[in-house]
């Protein structure tokens, strides 16, 4: 038997970043992260077996196909308790260091797949303890929709939105890193402490000021367009806010003539919460 299965990418809607605690430890935040129409189509083959493992195949944007890939990662971390070895492909639609958390998403789906072909019975709270292991954000993609998110990345508060929402979505194929972003926020947060939190994304002066290349993209789009230009996680994604679908579409088309390099995408929000096994 064969899943094919959705894993939706998301954007950071607002993002306040703090000073880690010390040493190697991760950074709190306040977030409201937000599931979008963007997705990862996944095909899973479970095929029963003695010796567990596992072979990732992929089209679209490049992705590891060993441990260094997080499903690979769970999947070997998790050997010793499982009766299938898998089969994975993924049309990979999400670029990866692009902000928008599609490893993570993936990682969500891979655990809900054991659930559901291992017949695991995982509760929420389980998956939850198990993914911690593997990435702060797969706790969300776990539920998806519209949350508040803190702590590490482990607190999560559902939110209810009723107004659809529109964004348009645009990756200049740069790729940012979490780590080396994050570790020049904390050069610049004390001397730069009133500039960083005056956005709603604290990450987006720090990528601006560390990365020159997305700091001449953020101008030339903001030259195109009279709306905010926000940033999702530490990049490398920015989105624009749209009142409605036809408008969204409208400034997808105009950004595609100026930027025909870039990734642009329309999308929308998501609001329903993911199951947590795939059937």
């Amino acid at each position: 038997m064969k899943y094919y299965v959705k894993s939706y990418a998301k954007i950071n809607l607002s993002l306040n970043v703090y000073k880690s605690k010390g040493i190697n430890s991760l950074h709190p935040i306040e977030s409201l992260f937000q599931e979008i129409s963007l997705y990862d189509e996944i095909e899973i083959t479970p095929i029963k077996t003695t010796t567990v493992d596992y072979t990732i195949t992929y089209s679209g944007f490049t992705i590891p196909t060993n441990s260094k890939n997080i499903i690979g990662k769970i999947i070997e971390t998790l050997a010793p308790n499982l009766n299938y070895s898998y089969q994975i492909h993924i049309n990979k639609k999400i670029p990866l260091g692009s902000g928008m958390g599609g490893a993570s998403s993936n990682a969500a789906i891979i655990l809900k797949a054991i659930n559901t072909i291992e017949k695991k019975e995982w509760s929420y709270e389980e998956l939850l303890k198990i993914s911690k292991q593997f990435g702060s954000d797969i706790s969300f993609f776990l539920k998806g929709g519209l949350q508040h998110v803190s702590g590490i990345g482990d607190k999560l508060t559902p939110k209810k939105n009723k107004t659809k929402q529109f964004f348009t979505i645009i990756y200049p194929n740069i790729e940012c890193s979490t780590k080396e972003i994050y570790a020049h926020f904390d050069k610049l947060i004390d001397k730069n402490y009133q500039k960083i939190t005056q956005y709603s994304n604290y990450l987006l002066p720090v990528v601006l000021d560390y990365n020159k290349e997305m700091a001449t993209i953020y101008k030339a789009l903001a030259d195109n367009t009279s709306s905010p230009i926000q940033l999702t996680g530490s990049g490398s994604t920015f989105f624009i806010e749209t009142g409605t679908k036809k408008e969204n579409l409208k400034l997808k088309e105009k950004l595609l003539k100026t930027f025909p390099n870039y990734y642009i995408q329309d999308i929308e929000a998501l609001y329903n919460e993911q199951p947590l096994t795939l059937v």
